[in-house]
């Protein structure tokens, strides 16, 4: 376990993250290995609400001008650039402001997040012995002796109906598996994961959600399959989509369905 490792000092290693599994799994080998790092508002915003829950007392998020217009927005960005530091203006500063708060009024959530051995975004490597891909993961919250680890979302609807719609979208299963994998290899053990999710909107609900087992190991076949597909292509040197060449789209079931037929009666 690495503590003193910077983000960016952490995705510049050659590990294999989740991100990058989730970037095969749901995309190809080719989108993977030709991935470019785009930053956005919505990714700053999502940023500086981890800070402020995870590392407060590092004072990481500065508040900016009313909006990003100008040499003023321009100067603050570089400075804040070169200290490590994300600027917002001063509405996004003040909505990742109210989300973390919301986090800490959550009973569960404020308990983990408060908790004297909470590591928080610790870097930890491992070897996959299936494999043999060197994978790395950064957990948010890792609680050794409560046998957790937690992981932060912003999202629009947080709710039990509402969040797993953006876990089948965006891959969080195969991210709540592989963390798993990762830390028991590196001698963890068999920790559980739970999402804590706060809604972008006011009033900022806040869920805490986990997977079932079943899912779990639904979860990690994909992650080894995707594991071994990453190990043959960097052997092979060979990034393919994996797509035909030319595809044909079928119409889709439920136009398929056909009408019951019209009934009838003799009178």
């Amino acid at each position: 376990m690495k503590l003193d490792l910077t983000n960016e000092a952490y995705h510049a290693r050659p590990e294999i993250s989740s991100s990058d599994v989730k970037a095969v799994a749901l995309k190809s080998l080719l989108h993977w290995k030709n991935k470019v790092y785009k930053s956005s508002v919505a990714f700053d915003l999502g940023s500086a609400t981890h800070a402020m829950l995870l590392e407060p007392e590092k004072d990481l998020i500065i508040r900016g001008p009313e909006d990003r217009r100008g040499n003023r927005w321009k100067e603050l960005k570089l400075a804040a650039d070169i200290d490590g530091k994300t600027l917002l203006t001063e509405s996004d500063y003040d909505l990742a402001q109210a989300m973390a708060a919301a986090v800490f009024e959550h009973p569960v959530a404020t308990m983990w997040l408060k908790a004297p051995e909470m590591v928080a975004e610790g870097s930890f490597f491992a070897d996959d012995p299936q494999t043999g891909v060197k994978l790395k993961c950064r957990p948010d919250g890792f609680l050794p002796k409560l046998g957790i680890m937690f992981d932060i979302k912003t999202t629009q609807d947080a709710s039990p109906d509402g969040f797993p719609r953006d876990l089948r979208r965006w891959g969080y299963d195969l991210q709540a598996s592989f963390y798993r994998r990762v830390m028991k290899l590196h001698g963890a053990g068999d920790l559980a994961f739970y999402f804590i999710c706060v809604e972008k909107d006011a009033p900022h609900a806040v869920c805490v959600h986990a997977l079932t087992d079943e899912y779990l190991a639904a979860a990690d076949l994909k992650v080894t399959d995707t594991l071994h597909k990453i190990a043959n292509a960097e052997a092979a040197n060979d990034y393919p989509t994996g797509w035909p060449l030319c595809n044909v789209i079928d119409l889709p079931r439920w136009q398929t369905a056909q009408p019951e037929e019209d009934v009838f009666t003799d009178f």
